[in-house]
């Protein structure tokens, strides 16, 4: 398990902790960072449904994480890259509707994960500040145990 600091959602989870997630759809940070403060172990900006773009999300997750919670962005429907900017920015978990088959289960680990695991390119300098991460190497050993990947499986 990660030792990284500033990471606790995969080390809850992993110890079997439920977590509830506060939902923003709205894409201003300070109403993401009240709901962190509200006591949510983790708040969620979903870009899928709600109206957040690139600039509002990499201030969201600085919000959250200011607020005391673990940032988590559900991305639009295929856009993985998106997903693997919003770990750049400092997201600790994101979520990728509508993984209805394999393909997508893989293209959506290779875009989250480094290797071996994954294809993700290096590039995480915000997250690595967000979360007061000094050493590169650290970040690049244990990012894959820190970082949550969810999949939506919305159909049979």
């Amino acid at each position: 398990m990660s030792s990284l600091p500033g990471f606790s959602l995969a080390r809850r989870l992993a110890a079997g902790e439920t977590i509830y997630t506060g939902w923003c759809a709205l894409p201003a940070p300070i109403i993401a960072e009240t709901i962190a403060r509200e006591g949510f172990v983790a708040v969620t900006i979903d870009q899928q449904h709600g109206l957040w773009g690139t600039e509002a999300t990499v201030a969201g997750i600085a919000a959250i994480r200011a607020g005391g919670a673990a940032p988590i962005v559900r991305v639009p429907l295929g856009a993985f890259a998106t997903a693997s900017r919003a770990l750049d920015f400092g997201a600790e978990g994101v979520i990728a509707p509508m993984i209805n088959n394999v393909a997508d289960a893989k293209a959506f680990v290779s875009a989250t994960k480094y290797p071996p695991l994954g294809e993700r390119s290096w590039g995480p300098m915000r997250a690595m500040t967000l979360a007061g991460i000094a050493d590169p190497k650290q970040y690049l050993r244990e990012a894959n145990a820190a970082t949550v990947t969810l999949a939506m499986i919305e159909t049979r």
